[in-house]
């Protein structure tokens, strides 16, 4: 992929210009996750072509976010809490500790806890702490994140996953059966329906989130099946049983996952914190005093108290371990 090496230095900010850096950062994290999850399309590509030549600002928030992951993501092992360059010291909380871990290899040998009963016998499981490939009878893939299980069930009519936790990302192939089957990810909220496309899939305790990377999808709630909808490349949306949510702009954070880091920006830290223990064993928790800081990064999903080591380095918090099982994150 050929996008632009990052100049050296950067030009201080004017108070005006902090709210639309600091949006179009948040784009082009979503942007850098969706080209850097898997193997870009032409059509990926040209897309991040198109929205990186239409303004200068995306341009510089492009710049910043390649400057981070450059210097810091060929480094083995290397750990950095440095803030976005150029932002004025009072206003920087927003965009403070971009953090850029690096990421080691895929887990394994995991227990398959906080798995709900159904799924202990899917056809596809994932531990915590554990992304699993699959190469699917058709050729699409799928990927299982932390703590996932999903059935399959191909056959003349349609090609079905069935999820039963957690989240999968998906790469659908054009069916080679005579008579074209529809791709199908069924969730107990409803129904998503790809139209060649990548996408992800959160089942969550009272809905389901769906976000597209490339085309597009449409959801149609289990009880409400009129009040369908269709989700384009870059937007996502939760649906629940009785209906849909109005979509909204994507986040690093839907697919950042798949390439091994938890890209976020301007995330409250509880919610960090939330999504990190996803990918541990036991209890990890956020004292509320300091749940809403701004984080803005790319955390490893492999090596958590890394992740931990640099928020205690880079914020005002402490990491408190009262055993591997039981941690907190606490004021400093």
């Amino acid at each position: 992929m050929n996008h632009p090496d990052p100049p050296a230095g950067d030009t201080p900010l004017r108070p005006a210009e902090d709210d639309a850096l600091r949006r179009a950062i948040r784009e082009a994290s979503n942007w850098y996750a969706r080209l850097h999850a898997d193997a870009a399309s032409a059509a990926l590509q040209a897309g991040w072509e198109r929205w990186h030549g239409a303004d200068p600002a995306h341009r510089e928030a492009w710049r910043r976010v390649q400057a981070v992951h450059e210097r810091f993501g060929q480094v083995p092992g290397a750990i950095a809490a440095p803030a976005l360059a150029g932002l004025p010291a009072a206003r920087r909380a927003v965009l403070r500790g971009l953090a850029l871990l690096a990421a080691g290899g895929l887990g394994g040998g995991l227990a398959y806890r906080n798995l709900p009963w159904q799924a202990w016998r899917a056809d596809y499981r994932s531990g915590v702490g554990e992304r699993r490939e699959i190469v699917l009878d058709d050729g699409s893939q799928l990927l299982l994140n932390t703590a996932s299980a999903v059935d399959v069930a191909f056959d003349e009519r349609r090609r079905l996953l069935r999820l039963r936790a957690g989240e999968i990302l998906v790469a659908t192939r054009p069916d080679t059966a005579a008579v074209a089957r529809p791709f199908l990810v069924a969730t107990r909220h409803g129904m998503v329906r790809a139209l060649g496309t990548r996408f992800s899939v959160r089942l969550e305790d009272d809905r389901t989130v769906v976000s597209v990377l490339e085309a597009a999808v449409e959801l149609q709630p289990a009880d409400a099946p009129r009040r369908r909808l269709r989700l384009e490349a870059g937007r996502r949306a939760g649906f629940t049983a009785e209906g849909v949510e109005a979509d909204r702009p994507d986040e690093a954070l839907s697919s950042s996952w798949a390439s091994g880091s938890l890209v976020v920006v301007d995330m409250p830290l509880g919610r960090l914190v939330d999504e990190l223990g996803r990918y541990r064993p036991g209890i990890l928790s956020c004292d509320p005093a300091v749940a809403q800081l701004s984080v803005s990064g790319a955390f490893p999903v492999d090596d958590t108290d890394r992740a931990l080591a640099v928020l205690a380095e880079g914020f005002p918090v402490r990491i408190d371990s009262m055993t591997r099982y039981w941690v907190r994150v606490l004021p400093r």
